[in-house]
């Protein structure tokens, strides 16, 4: 979905040129200029056979009596199961949220000893309606606390703790050999694996995840030009079909060709904060990238199946209305390096770009958008912007919609516009949290929308500045994202007004656009200040100004304040 800009063109200082009496193109290999894309597909994940697991405990329990058997010397170890291997099916919002809030609990909503036969985005247990929440699948501690949710005992699992098991000497070489013998024993051993008997065999999954952003950063790309014919003396014969005689050559030929370097704008920036799973069976392994988008996962000692569950603590993103979204990467022994540049996944990480902010990171300043469940983020690959729907509907419906494609195009839309709508549907969700739900069903819809709207203004344009001062490209330097809010009508419309965002920025937009624009003298509030001591006072057009009024800033007076409104009246 790369809708590159043409920022600068800067002709290559050398010419190319071939011989041939025919146009040739010339195929350009190197690294740097390559598309690193790992594509995936959009659709349900298919799943195929049932495999055996050799970390169940009937599994493991028979190879520790085959190492035994041939091993008398062996010490006598007590094989007891070390966690359960569950599926629990919530009946409603509230009882997932019971599971989803525990952060103890790594939720898959397909099962862990199944071959996955088709990749995909999400996945729903076909028995169950496309409408209900499907079957959780998840590993726990044999001491957890399992709580009064529908639930199934799929069976007992064993995981070799080589860091603290420490009942006899050589644990760590024991541990390798019972894990060896029971992938042998359960068919799940390559050929290539033969010899990986030893502990130190083992070995830890790590990589880097990083996602296309249109504006952050730039690109270079070269494009061959067609320049002119070069004509030259050579020898040799050829036959002249009008003479029907074979002549001699005088002149032959070639194509002169120059390269132009195109910079467009965008590139593949680190994906921070994203949790990365390593898993083989029911043995499970997770990390958070960092801020270069570096993960690293607790050891394995044979291939691994890697993903990113689009999660965190406080929120979810969902693909639709109910299902949860999964990029399933590759099954592999080796590093994981993933650059995310098409399909729905690019949508997914960037909602958690902006979701991330709004719940961790520097969101300026105001409530964080809190609440008591797990709140749904529901991606929806269609045409649309956002909605906020809260628990009105008593958790039923969605907390947040955010669509991918443009309703004016079909297209879909460019990174800014995805992270800057997430921010606006949190924007209302903090603003809800803050002044609370009863005084927030009182509030007009001028005032919650023009809020929504400073707040997507405010930390979309601070991300991407950000950003764009640790990767470069002009355009996220110098974004004025939402820029058609500060120059505002009185016939646009009403609920989407700049009235915060006035009490902001440096503009006149009356001084630029003229009459029919609001005079904006005042500058100078933050966010964080607006909120803290004019929000919740704010319940329509008098209020808000009055709530300004007694908490001007010393250098804005009154009547600058009434002319700024002068226009909403």
């Amino acid at each position: 979905m790369k809708n590159l800009k043409v920022a600068i063109k800067i002709v290559i200082l050398f010419t190319i040129v071939l011989i041939s009496c025919e146009k040739e193109e010339i195929d350009i290999t190197s690294t740097e200029l390559q598309n690193n894309d790992i594509s995936e597909s959009n659709e349900l994940i298919i799943i195929g056979k049932k495999r055996e697991d050799p970390y169940n405990i009937k599994n493991i329990a028979q190879a520790y009596i085959n190492l035994k058997s041939v091993n008398s010397k062996m010490p006598d170890i007590d094989i007891k199961p070390t966690h359960y291997y569950l599926r629990f099916l919530p009946q409603d919002n509230d009882e997932w949220n019971i599971l989803r809030l525990d952060t103890t609990l790594i939720l898959y909503d397909f099962p862990l000893d199944y071959e996955i036969e088709k990749f995909g985005t999400f996945y729903h247990d076909p028995s169950l309606p496309e409408d209900k929440i499907t079957w959780q699948y998840c590993v726990v501690p044999i001491k957890y606390n399992i709580p009064s949710i529908q639930h199934e005992l799929i069976y007992e699992v064993f995981i070799p703790d080589y860091e603290n098991d420490k009942r006899f000497l050589d644990s760590k070489q024991f541990l390798a050999d019972l894990e060896y013998e029971s992938v042998k024993l359960t068919g799940n051993l390559h050929q290539d694996e033969k010899d990986l008997v030893n502990a130190k065999g083992r070995w830890k999954p790590k990589g880097t995840i990083k996602v296309w952003d249109d504006i952050i950063g730039s690109n270079t790309t070269p494009v061959k030009i067609f320049d002119h014919w070069e004509y030259y003396d050579c020898g040799g014969n050829e036959f002249d079909p009008k003479q029907r005689i074979v002549a001699p050559i005088e002149q032959c030929k070639r194509a002169v060709y120059h390269y132009e370097y195109i910079t467009n704008t965008g590139s593949y920036i680190p994906l921070a904060n994203v949790s990365v799973h390593a898993r083989w069976f029911t043995h499970v392994e997770r990390d958070l990238t960092d801020e270069n988008g570096y993960f690293e996962t607790g050891s394995f000692i044979y291939e691994v199946n890697y993903a990113i569950k689009w999660e965190r603590g406080y929120y979810n993103i969902l693909n639709g209305m109910v299902h949860q979204a999964w990029y399933n990467g590759p099954k592999k022994k080796g590093d994981w390096n993933l650059n995310i540049g098409s399909g729905k996944s690019i949508m997914y990480a960037t909602i958690h770009r902006a979701a991330h902010k709004q719940f961790y990171g520097d969101n300026l300043g105001i409530q964080r958008p809190i609440v008591y469940s797990k709140i749904n983020i529901c991606y929806m690959d269609s045409e649309g912007t956002g909605i906020f729907w809260g628990e009105w509907a008593g958790g039923l419906l969605p907390d947040i919609k955010i669509w991918g494609k443009s309703p004016s195009t079909g297209n879909y839309r460019s990174t800014e516009d995805v992270f800057g709508t997430t921010t606006h549907e949190l924007g209302h969700l903090s603003h809800w949290q803050y002044i609370g739900k009863l005084q927030y069903m009182q509030v007009s819809e001028i005032v919650y929308e023009s809020w929504a709207t400073a707040v997507e203004w405010a930390l979309t344009n601070d991300e991407y500045h950000r950003m764009g001062d640790r990767f470069g490209g002009d355009a996220a330097i110098n974004l004025n994202y939402n820029s058609g809010k500060m120059y505002w009508p009185v016939d646009a419309t009403w609920e989407y007004s700049p009235i915060f965002i006035d009490l902001m920025d440096e503009i006149n937009q009356r001084l630029i656009m003229g009459v029919s624009y609001p005079n904006d003298l005042i500058s100078g509030f933050s966010l964080s200040y607006i909120q803290n001591n004019i929000l919740n006072d704010a319940y329509g057009l008098s209020s808000l100004r009055n709530a300004i009024k007694d908490n001007k800033l010393s250098n804005v007076t009154n009547s600058e304040i009434d002319e700024l409104f002068a226009l909403y009246w």
